[in-house]
Parts: C-alpha cells; sequence; structure tokens
C-alpha cells in the first residue's frame, strides 16, 4: 500500500494549497475520470476544481478523519474547515470520496460533498 498511501497523502497536499495542482500530471492516469454525482470531471477539470475552491475558501484545509481500502478501492471521510471572508466564522463541510489506485496513481473517484457551512 505504500504507492498509494504516499499519493493519498501527496492528493490532500494538493487540496490544501502546499503543493501545486499541476503535480497532479504524475499523481493521477491518463484516462482519470472522476464522477461529482452532477457531472464527470478530467485532469484540467479537477485541477480548475482544486482553484476554485481554494479561491472560494482561502486557506482551507482538509483533514481525513477516516480511512477505509479493499484492494485498489480506498473510502475516505474527509472534513474541510475555512475562515468565512466576511464575518471570520469557522465554515467545515463534511466529504466521502471513494477513490480507485492503480500502481500508486488515481484513476477514478467518486465524490460527495455538502456546502461549507457555520461550525467548528
Amino acid at each position: 500500500m505504500g504507492d498509494r498511501e504516499e499519493g493519498l497523502r501527496h492528493y490532500l497536499e494538493i487540496w490544501n494549497g502546499s503543493a501545486d495542482v499541476n503535480e497532479l500530471d504524475g499523481l493521477v492516469t491518463s484516462d482519470y475520470l472522476g464522477d461529482m454525482g452532477s457531472r464527470d470531471r478530467r485532469l484540467d477539470e479537477l485541477k480548475q476544481d482544486i482553484v476554485a475552491y481554494r479561491d472560494r475558501a482561502p486557506g482551507v484545509r482538509f483533514e481525513v478523519m477516516h480511512r477505509f481500502s479493499d484492494r485498489e478501492y480506498v473510502a475516505t471521510r474527509v472534513m474541510a474547515y475555512a475562515a468565512d471572508s466576511d464575518t471570520g466564522a469557522t465554515l467545515s463541510a463534511c466529504g466521502l470520496n471513494i477513490s480507485r489506485w492503480v500502481d500508486g496513481q488515481l484513476a477514478e473517484e467518486w465524490a460527495v460533498w455538502e456546502p461549507l457551512t457555520p461550525g467548528s
């Protein structure tokens, strides 16, 4: 599970802004597909989504709460925390991401997220 664990760690770093979104080029497969419920996304759209999310919620931090795996599939429960730009109040959101990893690269993912709301 070493390569996949490293990939998962690096993926979180990219979402948290401590690694560049262009590092996804070596982290995802050439045929990566993300199923976001209402739409599918490819690598370029994944990069755009990450940049847009960080623009909407500057300083957002993602934290893994639980992770379970079965062969190449990984289910991750994630919390996101950000400050409201108007009030400074802490906003949070919970998400569930199921991903499929091939040779240490992200091949597919299915994600469901709630919107950021006031909370701790």
